[in-house]
C-alpha cells in the first residue's frame, strides 16, 4: 500500500487552520521552550503561508477546534503546541482527508521527532509548505487513541504520577509518596499477554506497546518502531526487576537510541491483550495518560492519520 502523497498547501481553500496553545512549552511551572506566538507568526510569514489562527483557552479546546476545522472543510490543521496539543488535534482528523501538521512549541515533541519535524520554527514551517504527507498508524486502548505508545505497569504508573505533579494536585509531597510506594510494591507481576493469537505467560514489571520510538520524556523504549508498518511494537521487560527497568529508562531518555537490555522480548502485533494472574490490576497508559487498568486490549489503526513529515536527517520512524 502506497502511504505517501503530497498536498499543495499554498492553494488550500479554506487555508490551513493553525491551533495555537499559549500554555505549551512549560513543565512543572517552568518554561522549557522559548518559542512565542510572535516567533511562530514570523516563521510562517517567512515562508509566506496563509492560515487562520485559533487559540486554545482551556483543556480539550484543541480537539473542539480541530473538529470545527474538519467541519469547515479544512484539509490541513496545524497543531502549534506540545505533544498534548498534537494528540488532542489529531483525534478529529482520524480517518478523514484532513492532514495534521506540527509547529513544535512544546517541551519534548515526541511525535515531531518521529516525523522528523525540526525544532527550528522556520524549518518546521518549510516542511509544512513542502506538503509531503504520510499515512500514519495510530494505536488504541480503552477507547483512547495514542500516537506515541501505550503500556502497562511501571511506566504507566510513573507517567501518571508525573502528570499529577505537573498539574499540582494534590500536594506534590502526597504524589511523591504514592509514587514511591507504587514503585516499591510493583515487583515483577505475572502477566498473560496474547499478541495476534500468540500467548505468553511470564513475569514483567512493564510492557510497552509502541506505535513510534518515543514516549514520555523522549524515552526510546521501542527504537525500531515504525509508524507506517501496520503493527505495534510490544516490548516486554521480561524477568527484570524494577530498578533495572528504571536504569534503562534513564539511559534512553532524551531520545537516545540504545539497544534494550538483554532479556527484553519484542513482538510485532496488530492486536494485544494484557492481563494478570492473581494480582490486583496494573495501570494502563496511552501517550502518558492513565486510561484504565488491566485487563486491557490494544490495537493498531493502520494509516488512520494523514501527517506532514519532514526531511529525514538521521534514524527515521517510517519507511522511506
Amino acid at each position: 500500500m502506497n502511504r505517501r502523497s503530497r498536498i499543495d498547501v499554498a492553494e488550500l481553500d479554506p487555508p490551513p487552520r493553525l491551533i495555537f496553545n499559549p500554555r505549551a512549552g512549560h513543565k512543572l511551572g517552568m518554561p522549557t521552550n522559548p518559542a512565542t506566538l510572535p516567533a511562530l507568526e514570523n516563521a510562517l510569514a517567512h515562508i509566506g503561508l496563509r492560515y487562520e489562527l485559533r487559540q486554545t483557552r482551556a483543556p480539550r479546546d484543541a480537539t473542539l477546534l480541530a473538529q470545527q476545522a474538519v467541519q469547515d472543510g479544512c484539509k490541513l490543521v496545524v497543531a502549534a503546541g506540545g505533544d498534548g496539543t498534537v494528540e488532542e488535534v489529531s483525534r478529529p482528523l482520524l480517518n478523514t482527508d484532513t492532514a495534521l501538521g506540527i509547529m513544535p512549541l512544546g517541551s519534548i515533541m515526541n511525535t515531531a521527532r518521529a516525523l522528523c519535524i525540526p525544532r527550528d520554527l522556520v524549518r518546521a514551517a518549510r516542511a509544512l509548505v513542502e506538503g509531503e504527507m504520510l499515512g500514519m498508524d495510530v494505536g488504541r486502548v480503552a477507547n483512547r487513541t495514542f500516537l506515541e505508545a501505550g503500556g502497562v505497569g511501571l511506566a504507566a504508573g510513573l507517567l501518571g504520577y508525573f502528570n499529577r505533579l505537573e498539574r499540582g494536585t494534590p500536594r506534590p509531597a502526597i504524589v511523591v509518596r504514592a509514587m514511591l510506594r507504587f514503585v516499591r510494591e510493583l515487583r515483577s507481576p505475572r502477566l498473560v499477554i496474547v499478541a495476534d493469537g500468540q500467548r505468553f505467560d511470564l513475569r514483567a514489571p512493564q510492557v510497552t506497546v509502541s506505535n513510534g520510538p518515543y514516549v514520555g520524556a523522549a524515552y526510546v523504549l521501542a527504537p525500531q518502531a515504525q509508524i507506517d508498518d501496520g503493527k505495534l511494537d510490544v516490548v516486554i521487560f521480561r524477568g527484570m526487576g524494577v530498578l533495572r527497568v528504571l536504569l534503562h529508562m534513564a539511559t534512553v531518555a532524551g531520545g537516545r537510541r540504545l539497544p534494550p537490555p538483554a532479556g527484553v522480548q519484542l513482538v510485532h502485533a496488530s492486536s494485544v491483550d494484557i492481563g494478570l494472574r492473581r494480582r490486583r490490576p496494573l495501570p494502563v497508559h496511552a501517550d502518558g495518560d492513565v486510561v484504565g487498568v488491566t485487563p486491557t486490549h490494544f490495537e493498531v489503526l493502520p494509516a488512520a492519520l494523514q501527517v506532514i513529515v519532514g526531511e529525514p536527517e538521521g534514524p527515521c520512524a517510517w519507511s522511506y
